[in-house]
């Protein structure tokens, strides 16, 4: 899979699961359609697994969603023909990488305080064991600052 630049994620849909999250219903379903496919693929074949798994949609539709997906950083594409066939540019996990990225730098530049008060309260009290490994990572990144210094 061939690197890109962290894709741009205009939106944050807390309340939604998974990669709906970051992304529209189809174009979440989409993504995972091709993560799943071994190689390139093309519209028909993203609207035909689509189908497998019980979602019809129209040709443009889907075609559509690629363009969007190509546009913001997370397919590549090359042309065959006349078709485009599409790849993921990005993992699940770089993808979710991205995306707490984006939402935590837009909560730091806001409101640092809070934001960092929360995460240490709610970290606490889902796993208070996760408290040291935050610890120990805020000890890493200072001795790796006073190293730069």
């Amino acid at each position: 899979m061939a690197k890109s630049e962290n894709p741009r994620l205009p939106v944050f849909r807390p309340r939604a699961e998974g990669l709906q999250q970051m992304l529209g219903a189809l174009e979440a379903q989409v993504m995972e359609t091709i993560w799943a496919s071994p190689e390139a693929v093309c519209v028909d074949d993203v609207r035909r697994a689509l189908a497998r798994r019980g979602k019809n949609a129209a040709y443009t539709t889907v075609m559509t969603t690629l363009a969007r997906l190509y546009k913001k950083g997370l397919l590549g594409r090359e042309t065959r023909g006349k078709a485009y066939y599409y790849t993921a540019q990005v993992s699940r996990r770089e993808l979710g990488s991205t995306m707490a990225q984006q939402v935590i730098d837009g909560l730091l530049a806001t409101f640092a305080e809070p934001a960092m008060s929360y995460f240490v309260d709610a970290l606490g009290d889902s796993d208070p064991s996760k408290l040291d490994l935050l610890t120990t990572l805020i000890e890493k990144k200072r001795e790796e600052k006073q190293e730069d210094d």
